[in-house]
């Protein structure tokens, strides 16, 4: 007897400021081999509004069970502005990869791309 396990979507709270990031049950209608969410950067230095409007986070992960739902993603990057605990965007880009690879329970891939209103862009890759 084969016994079938089926996880539900859940929520992930990261407690250091209540950002929720959500999932939603892999419908597996075909055979989804990679999914990518690429999301706009709001300013997340109130200070140097840094990054600058065209900077981007690009997720891309193979999903299992679940997926990463994307309104919460939206509210879930945007929980970031202002944040005490993540003052530069290399560690941004390290802790979302942290956490959608923790909701998840898959590898995942994030990279950012900040455009500075210094002239340059940085761009910071984190496989987790």
């Amino acid at each position: 007897m084969t016994i079938k396990r089926k996880i539900i979507s859940r929520a992930y709270t990261i407690r250091q400021h209540n950002m929720i990031l959500k999932t939603i049950n892999n419908p597996k209608i075909f055979n989804q081999t990679k999914q990518i969410h690429e999301v706009d950067i709001p300013p997340l230095c109130p200070k140097t509004g840094n990054p600058i409007t065209g900077s981007t986070l690009t997720i891309t992960y193979a999903p299992d069970q679940l997926m990463l739902e994307v309104y919460s993603l939206n509210e879930y990057i945007a929980s970031f502005i202002g944040s005490n605990e993540v003052r530069d965007i290399e560690l941004f880009t390290q802790v979302v990869a942290r956490d959608c690879h923790s909701i998840l329970g898959v590898h995942v891939s994030v990279i950012g791309k900040f455009i500075l209103n210094i002239g340059q862009t940085v761009i910071c890759e984190c496989q987790s």
